[in-house]
């Protein structure tokens, strides 16, 4: 367990921006735990930018991360085959729809293989709504992964800078507090 979440930890660095060949000290820190059945957050110490990337959704809009400044993005890799992926997905639905209005933005990023054919019908099971993605060219991971794991959950404050990151399920009682102190901050 250990070992899972300090290679989660490395990823998280690797992701927040650093160059190759470049020395960056960027530490994590455990937040406070507010849920025990909840995967831990962990908090950027230093702010670095988010990598960027644009997608065409499921929905055939484009996404481009870059052009969601402005509002806190809540980033999750998953796939339909993972238990921990199908708990937590109808509270991040619950709390996609309660903020979606004030700023807020869910990010689905499928990594099955199957594409579609799997993933539609998860999304009609659970009531999705939120921007799915499924990143069967790597066009995510590539700059987000190789996770340790999944689900792997990024949140992304309004100013593009990476916030929080966690690997395995999390719960609304985890992350509603977060989504609000970073809808509360200025963009």
């Amino acid at each position: 367990m250990k070992y899972l979440i300090l290679s989660g930890l490395l990823i998280f660095i690797a992701a927040c921006g650093a160059k190759q060949g470049e020395s960056q000290q960027t530490e994590t820190k455990r937040v406070e735990r507010l849920d025990p059945a909840s995967a831990p957050l962990y908090a950027a110490q230093k702010l670095a930018q988010a990598t960027d990337f644009e997608v065409t959704l499921l929905s055939g809009e484009t996404f481009r991360l870059s052009g969601q400044k402005g509002k806190v993005v809540l980033m999750n890799i998953w796939a339909t085959w993972c238990p921990p992926c199908r708990e937590e997905t109808p509270e991040l639905e619950e709390l996609y729809r309660k903020y979606k209005n004030e700023g807020y933005v869910t990010l689905g990023v499928s990594i099955d293989e199957q594409g579609e054919s799997v993933v539609r019908p998860f999304m009609e099971e659970f009531d999705v709504t939120y921007p799915m993605y499924i990143d069967t060219d790597g066009t995510v991971m590539d700059k987000y992964g190789p996770t340790m794991g999944i689900p792997t959950t990024y949140i992304i404050g309004r100013k593009g800078n990476m916030r929080y990151f966690t690997v395995g399920a999390v719960t609304k009682k985890e992350l509603e507090p977060r989504i609000k102190e970073l809808l509360a901050e200025e963009s």
